[in-house]
């Protein structure tokens, strides 16, 4: 039986930060490229899984200081799965504090409903719906210790939850106890959800779990219903299988020939996740179409392929604004010396912003320096002091002060 591991499931995190439960905040989301926070967000959805609270709270804490250093705008997703894991753990006070800072720092944030009902259903139950709350909180409990039972005496009773009355929660829960049992009839069941369930959610979670259950039998039907599918969202829950599922050969065959531009868009995105450099300079180098090389050249920078970007750059033969983007690119996958290089060997000014453009995102400022030390005329200087501006380190202010002190105090 193969169970989903924490390093195979970080890269979804490139695909959709932020998940209640096991389903997506919503398909346009796109989660930070930096794969540190992939793995600290998926280790800490692993220690939930298992019941330990203090594991996945001390992985949140990390997620949301790497966020500020790297993306300042999400840590407002980290802070949300800090008061979730908080009241899992019976902690509500602390629980609080985690909201009330959620709200206070990130008044704008599309976590702060979620936060909010967290503290609702964490309060004493008093009424039917708090008794409600409180038997679906133990048929939890009760649907994930099917996972240590034999299989046999496990099945009828996950199926029997599939067909009940119980909230989507415990159900999803079923799924991933089957997907997880090891055995054919197991798998068939949740094969059956995927590709017959009526309710869209549940037929998404299914999916899912064909992912994570990796499992050859499951990974065939999954093409089977993608192969037979119109429905573009559908295609990209699949896809989202197949990366949790390590299967980028799936991934590729998608991304070079999927009809429908959103769901290429995504084989491509993933391909980025996957690591797949050599996937995507293939595609790159076949494709005339500018929107998928415009996106290929976004998930090569994702991947960290800094030699296919630095060839797409320095290509006179391409349209510049594909440059462009290999040149903003770069900046994301850390290329410092390609992107002094390049600029140096710009022959536009588009080229020589995004080259610029790039050692801001990478945070180069000695590269920069350097450039405006070289710097001929004194447009170019001036774009590239500005640039030094922006950089809040020891070598923008000093070159911020040897300019003040060369014109205050000439010789």
């Amino acid at each position: 039986m193969t169970r989903i591991t924490a390093n195979l499931l970080a890269a979804a995190l490139l695909l959709a930060l932020g998940t209640h439960g096991a389903a997506a905040a919503s398909e346009g989301d796109m989660a930070p490229a930096d794969k540190a926070s992939n793995q600290l967000y998926w280790d800490g959805q692993a220690s939930l899984k298992k019941g330990d609270w203090n594991a996945a709270l001390k992985h949140f804490q990390d997620l949301e200081k790497l966020l500020r250093q790297k993306e300042p705008q999400s840590a407002d997703a980290a802070l949300y799965w800090e008061a979730y894991t908080l009241v899992q753990a019976k902690r509500t006070t602390e629980a609080k504090t985690a909201i009330d800072r959620l709200h206070r720092e990130f008044p704008q944030s599309r976590w702060s409903k979620d936060a909010d009902s967290l503290v609702r259903e964490s309060r004493p139950a008093v009424t039917k719906e708090d008794t409600d709350t409180s038997d679906e909180e133990l048929a939890d409990i009760a649907v994930e210790g099917l996972m240590n039972a034999p299989p046999d005496r496990a099945l009828p009773l996950l199926k029997k939850v599939l067909q009940s009355q119980h909230s989507q929660k415990t159900k999803k829960r079923a799924l991933f106890v089957l997907s997880q049992l090891g055995t054919d009839a197991a798998l068939d069941v949740v094969i059956d959800t995927a590709k017959t369930s009526s309710d869209p959610e549940l037929r998404a979670e299914a999916i899912r779990m064909l992912g994570v259950s990796g499992e050859d039998r499951a990974i065939n039907r999954l093409r089977e219903i993608y192969a037979a599918s119109k429905d573009a969202h559908e295609k990209r829950q699949i896809i989202e299988a197949w990366l949790v599922a390590d299967r980028k050969d799936l991934v590729l065959a998608s991304a070079k020939n999927e009809p429908d531009p959103t769901v290429r868009k995504k084989a491509i995105e993933t391909l980025g996740a996957m690591d797949g450099s050599d996937e995507l300079k293939q595609i790159f180098d076949v494709t005339q179409d500018a929107d998928n090389r415009r996106e290929i050249v976004q998930a090569l920078g994702v991947a960290g392929n800094t030699g296919a970007l630095t060839q797409i750059a320095g290509d006179a033969k391409l349209p510049e604004d594909i440059r462009v983007d290999a040149l903003q690119s770069l900046g994301v996958a850390g290329a410092d010396d390609a992107l002094v290089r390049l600029y140096t060997q710009a022959n536009t000014p588009k080229l020589r912003d995004a080259a610029l453009q790039g050692l801001l995102v990478a945070g180069d400022s000695d590269g920069v320096l350097q450039l405006y030390k070289q710097a001929k005329t004194t447009e170019e200087k001036k774009a590239l002091l500005r640039t030094l501006t922006t950089m809040d380190d020891d070598a923008a202010v000093n070159a911020i002060e040897a300019e003040l002190d060369r014109k205050g105090n000439p010789k």
